[in-house]
């Protein structure tokens, strides 16, 4: 064990009004890059400084120095379902659970991402007075959990992808009827299914839902009434459609064009970049290992490598991608943002900073909450991931935490939570 392992597990947090200082072999600066020479002083609930070693510290502040680790903000996982069990049995999981024993679900995966060091996640789909019920229960401290914004229900059509949730609308008026129900219901997002997908049975991936309209009638309303609208897309067509309305967030993004061919041309790329979209990729969907030797499966992972390196050029183009996991949907369990990183790294080509960014400071701004979370900046909270190891030189630390704190206070030790 390292002595970077040994220091966390034996220090003992400070007192709530006593600054202290984390003293790491390197962090991720606001600017997007990892440096060495850096300490962080912490004061309470925020980040008091980040300061040049060798800088003035408070008086009396307790260092925790921990040379062979990296510090980053908490990481945001952008796309997660806490109802979701991870497995083949999710949609038999949800049809069939009572409301409590969805929250009792949805709150032991919010304990393992947080213990993983994500600190703030977006949950895009689930029972909605189950996803609004945990993000009030962890925001008033009743449970642990990453502070989470929530979508509630998705919507979709009647037999659409996740129909099963419940936001069901066929109609424009109808769509327009649901999305106001979810805000009456205090949602913080607004998830909308501009195709089908692929966990729904009978769904169709490759053809849109709704017509053009209704989804511009929707992003309106969104618009008006103060929600970022986030879009499921699977095919070129829903993704330009996305784009054309203005959506935040356009998650999968895949650029289907029909038996398992993708494009994406500059047309596209233009207007994704002028109307400020964010694209998440969800590269822990499909990867390699996924499935069952199906040809579903088979279909699936194929249009995942030709997507490859049409998310490379979408990031060449300064389009913003997102490290959103998809947590809760078959083979990706809840707390795997840091294999999305090292997808975006690996497989997209992304630098090792850029690749961390995706994770914390780009969903920060892409979600509004960057006067929060998602940097190392004074007056922001306090979420801080301790990760074993020099991140630049090793991209798989994001995989190995050894202290997560939440707005200031030591929730994770070694992947474990602590309760205080």
């Amino acid at each position: 064990m390292s002595e970077a392992q040994r220091l966390p597990g034996g220090w003992t947090p400070p007192k709530a009004d006593q600054a202290w200082v984390i003293r790491p072999g390197c962090v991720l600066l606001p600017e997007g890059d990892v440096a060495s020479g850096f300490d962080v002083v912490v004061l309470g609930t925020r980040i008091e400084a980040v300061t040049p070693r060798g800088n003035a510290l408070p008086t009396g502040a307790p260092v925790l120095d921990v040379p062979g680790a990296s510090l980053l903000p908490g990481m945001i996982d952008s796309h997660v379902h806490l109802t979701f069990s991870a497995d083949a049995q999710l949609v038999e999981n949800v049809v069939r659970e009572t409301a409590p024993a969805q929250l009792a679900r949805a709150a032991g995966n919010a304990q393992r991402a947080l213990a993983s060091g994500i600190t703030t996640a977006v949950d895009c789909g689930g029972l909605t007075e189950v996803v609004v019920a945990l993000r009030d229960g962890i925001a008033s401290g009743r449970l642990q959990g990453p502070r989470l914004l929530v979508s509630g229900a998705p919507l979709t059509t009647t037999a659409g992808h996740c129909h099963w949730l419940g936001g069901t609308a066929d109609s424009q008026d109808d769509l327009i009827r649901a999305m106001r129900s979810l805000v009456a219901a205090g949602v913080d997002v607004i998830k909308v299914m501009v195709t089908g997908g692929n966990i729904t049975e009978g769904s169709n991936p490759s053809r849109l839902q709704f017509p053009p309209d209704s989804i511009a009638a929707l992003a309106r309303e969104c618009e008006r009434l103060g929600r970022s609208l986030i879009t499921h897309a699977h095919t070129t067509e829903a993704v330009e459609l996305s784009a054309a309305v203005g959506a935040r967030v356009i998650a999968h993004s895949t650029c289907a064009m029909g038996e398992g061919a993708v494009e994406l041309d500059e047309a596209t790329i233009k207007r994704l970049l002028a109307a400020g979209c964010y694209v998440d990729p969800t590269l822990m969907v499909a990867r390699p290992g996924y499935g069952d030797g199906s040809d579903r499966s088979e279909r699936r992972l194929a249009q995942r490598r030709a997507m490859l390196p049409l998310f490379a050029e979408m990031h060449r183009s300064g389009i913003p991608l997102l490290a959103g996991t998809d947590a809760g949907v078959p083979g990706v369990p809840h707390g795997s943002v840091a294999g999305s990183v090292i997808a975006l790294h690996r497989e997209i080509g992304l630098p090792v900073a850029q690749a961390l960014c995706a994770a914390t400071s780009v969903p920060a701004r892409a979600f509004q909450i960057d006067d929060q979370v998602g940097a190392l900046l004074p007056g922001r909270s306090a979420d801080l991931l301790l990760l074993d190891g020099l991140v630049g030189d090793d991209i798989e630390a994001t995989g190995r935490p050894l202290a997560v704190w939440k707005a200031g206070a030591l929730v994770a030790r070694g992947g474990l939570l602590t309760f205080t």
